[in-house]
């Protein structure tokens, strides 16, 4: 029993269980120094924060195929107007495609009219200044020459300082080099074009040799006899008539008194010289030319012709003589060149070329010429090794130089050497003949330091000949090709 009055601890009165005083009271008793208004004082913030990404992530995933049905509706629509688009460009072509094939038409017949007209005149302008411009240019190669030789030394001083010097020193200096290696640039193209100016050479067309259309026996037969027929209808006035006939020749002769195909012009090769231009002009025929007018083709500026004899072991050029006598008769250069097949005896090849020529020691005959191509029938290289065609060249080419003393030329092109001849550098003793077009100046190949005679399209017109024709650039002057006759 406790006395009135005195305290026990038992009877002590205890905080009800659902006691209603707040979390924070209770941290403030516990912490009596923390003043009311401190951060972290209430937490209504941070239920504000979770309510408000609660919210953010809801309505995110209600939004999600919303912006997937929008985003499928706009590429459905890109698609659309992107194949409505393309009909459209469809539709404009096709209506077009005809009033862009008639203004082609209408374009390249202007241009090649236009051109038809410029060339006689860019070709007669340029026979009377080649006499002029040609002694200008051997007079200034021994200047060049020197120049080039004392700016040598200057220049690899300059390279040898560059990386010695500063950055900004060393772009100066590059920047001076790169002038006036523009300048000397400049000079050589402006020195290629005062040799080399004439008429267009630009075919553009994928370059490829010459070919040769053949005939059957038959047709040449008939050929032969269209010829005969041809010649005694004509009589002594035809142009490209044969040697053998003499009272055609005295005919000619008294209506064009100052012909080439005079005595005199025949028996003077000085004065042919005279008369030859440096990188003088040229053609080359065969069967499928015709007859040709020849005394047309010497005054438009043609020096000389090449003239398919043979073909392979059994095909002769049935107008081979027509054509080969009647370019010399108008005062051309000729030349004789056979279609080469390595599928045959190379001896028997080169000879049947050199029996077609016959004599040849008139001062007025180039070398014989070895056509090298690849097969008509179906291109390839005859189904031969390099090696094979190699050892075939050889032949044919050492053949005609025991029966004629000279060097064989030999005529390919870049796309047929690196084919079938693998690149072979064992010809370049041999006048080249390179066949090459679309180009402002072919690139040599096989070893050859330059080439001889350059066929730079297969399209060319020339007075006197039907049809399109072979035509050719001799490299040198006019002296240099008639060391070449016999």
């Amino acid at each position: 029993m406790n006395t009135p009055g005195q305290h026990n601890p038992e009877e002590e009165p205890r905080e009800p269980v659902g006691s209603s005083e707040s979390a924070d009271a209770t941290e403030r008793r516990a912490n009596p120094e923390r003043p009311s208004n401190a951060p972290g004082a209430s937490n209504g913030w941070q239920r504000a924060a979770r309510g408000s990404e609660q919210f953010a992530r809801d309505t995110a995933y209600r939004l999600r195929p919303v912006a997937r049905r929008t985003t499928d509706r706009i590429v459905r629509w890109l698609r659309q107007v992107l194949a409505a688009l393309a009909t459209l460009t469809q539709r404009a072509v096709r209506w077009a495609a005809p009033y862009a094939r008639r203004a082609h038409a209408w374009l390249i017949s202007a241009i090649e009219g236009l051109r038809s007209r410029i060339d006689p005149v860019a070709r007669r302008v340029w026979q009377r200044l080649s006499p002029v411009i040609e002694p200008v240019r051997q007079r200034l190669a021994p200047t060049a020459r020197r120049i080039r030789d004392e700016l040598h030394p200057h220049v690899a001083k300059l390279r040898a300082r560059l990386p010695e010097s500063s950055g900004r020193h060393r772009a100066q200096l590059r920047s001076r080099s790169v002038q006036l290696t523009a300048a000397v640039a400049a000079f050589g193209v402006l020195a290629i074009l005062v040799g080399t100016t004439g008429p267009d050479t630009g075919e553009r067309t994928t370059p490829a040799a010459h070919t040769v259309e053949l005939r059957s026996s038959g047709q040449a037969q008939s050929d032969e006899t269209q010829s005969g027929e041809t010649q005694s209808d004509q009589g002594g006035t035809e142009q490209d008539s044969s040697s053998g006939q003499d009272s055609a020749s005295g005919q000619e002769q008294a209506e064009n008194p100052d012909s080439d195909s005079a005595p005199e012009a025949k028996n003077s090769p000085s004065e042919s010289a005279v008369d030859i231009p440096p990188n003088a002009h040229g053609i080359d025929v065969s069967n499928h030319n015709g007859p040709i007018q020849w005394n047309k083709v010497a005054a438009s500026g043609e020096h000389y012709a090449f003239v398919l004899a043979t073909d392979g072991g059994n095909f002769t050029n049935p107008m081979f003589d027509q054509q080969f006598n009647g370019a010399k008769n108008a005062g051309m250069l000729a030349g004789a060149y056979h279609f080469g097949r390595p599928t045959g005896s190379a001896v028997g090849q080169a000879d049947r070329l050199l029996n077609t020529m016959g004599s040849t020691d008139d001062g007025k005959t180039l070398p014989p010429v070895l056509d090298l191509e690849v097969s008509p029938n179906g291109g390839g290289c005859y189904g031969k090794t390099s090696g094979q065609l190699h050892s075939w060249t050889q032949s044919f080419l050492d053949r005609v130089k025991s029966k004629t003393g000279q060097d064989a030329i030999v005529y390919a092109s870049p796309s047929f050497w690196s084919s079938c001849m693998a690149g072979s550098q064992a010809f370049s003793e041999n006048p080249l003949w390179l066949a090459s077009y679309g180009v402002p100046q072919p690139s040599v190949f096989g070893g050859w330091d330059a080439y001889s005679f350059w066929q730079y399209t297969n399209k060319g017109s020339v007075p006197g000949i039907t049809g399109p024709v072979d035509r050719n650039l001799f490299q040198g002057s006019g002296s240099d090709l008639l060391e070449l006759t016999q």
